[in-house]
Parts: C-alpha cells; structure tokens; sequence
C-alpha cells in the first residue's frame, strides 16, 4: 500500500546516498593514504574521511531499519523441512 511505496521511495534515497557517500570514503582515503600528491596526509582528506564514515554509519543503520522485515523474513524466520 502506501506505506510500503513511501518505504521504497525512502529506501532509493538512501541507497542513493549510501552508494554516493562510500565513494567519497574510499576515494579520501585513496587521497589520504595512498596516492601521492598535495593531499596525501592532509587534514582535509582526514577530515573527510572520517566525516563520510559518520554519514555511512548513519545511513547504514537507516538502510537496516527500512529493511528489516526482509531481513527477519529471510535471516531470522524459522525454517521449514
């Protein structure tokens, strides 16, 4: 019904976000650590980092949250047979 089409409307954001926001993790820490340059070990890209780790975290819990009746449906159901 209409909850569950606002749910998947809120769940496309999320997932958006999620997937936008583990780019810049992986791509400041490539900057911080790995690749040579003008941002290697600079506080920006260290600020960054842990910045979009926070935001990853938080969205991660809100992508557990919108879908956790498909999880306790598939991890936690008893199993028949």
């Amino acid at each position: 019904g209409e909850v569950w089409m606002k749910q998947l409307k809120m769940l496309k954001i999320v997932n958006s976000i999620l997937t936008i926001d583990f780019m810049v993790v992986v791509i400041s820490v490539l900057l911080y650590k790995i690749i040579p340059g003008e941002l290697n070990g600079s506080e920006e890209m260290a600020s960054l980092h842990g910045l979009s780790g926070m935001i990853f975290f938080i969205f991660v819990i809100l992508h557990i949250i919108l879908n956790f009746k498909w999880i306790k449906a598939n991890f936690f159901s008893k199993k028949k047979g």
